[in-house]
């Protein structure tokens, strides 16, 4: 893959389209079964960090500067919003993006902004829900609820459920107006 990626930004840079194309590396889960995500903890359809983490590369020459690294809380969505920016396409107002612009943080042109994301699965009928708000991730596997700190605890180890009650309850709050929101619009789209 290293390679394949090489030949294609040499490529680009030979023809002279470097400066207009958008060069996105990522992935949309973590590491499968045999895989080691380690410091974080879990795997692929899981809602933990080893199972939605993943690194991004994101080249754009002459507009995200060459060697910048941001701690921007993303998901993968973003990069529906941020393309479409990029590109000035259009968007219907009935549209409900699920992602935010990130190309003016990259670029450094807006302030790194606080983000709500939200997550669940159920795999084998292994139901996980999570939230997180902030640097604060709320947890439910399976009838276990966790809290953590993820920006001091990205391998989820330190729960924190007992002593942050507090965030415990507003995040649990807004993943319940979140699975409303999901559910209903889903309900209509089957309709």
């Amino acid at each position: 893959v290293d390679a394949q990626v090489g030949r294609l930004i040499e490529a680009l840079d030979r023809l002279k389209l470097s400066n207009n194309t958008i060069v996105i590396f990522t992935n949309d889960n973590g590491g499968e079964w045999l895989s080691n995500n380690g410091p974080l903890f879990n795997r692929k359809w899981t809602v933990w960090e080893g199972g939605i983490r993943v690194p991004a590369l994101v080249r754009w020459p002459g507009r995200i500067p060459r060697g910048t690294v941001s701690d921007q809380v993303g998901i993968t969505m973003d990069l529906t919003a941020s393309i479409l920016a990029a590109t000035g396409a259009t968007v219907p107002p009935e549209t409900r993006l699920e992602g935010i612009n990130l190309f003016p943080i990259w670029e450094g042109k807006a302030p790194k902004t606080e983000r709500t994301l939200f997550w669940r699965t159920n795999v084998g009928g292994h139901s996980q829900k999570a939230v997180r708000g902030g640097d604060l991730k709320l947890v439910f596997d399976g009838n276990h609820t966790f809290i953590f700190d993820i920006r001091t605890d990205p391998g989820e180890r330190r729960d924190l459920a007992g002593r942050r009650q507090d965030a415990a309850l507003k995040l649990r709050e807004l993943l319940a107006d979140w699975e409303r929101d999901v559910d209903a619009e889903a309900g209509q789209k089957s309709k």
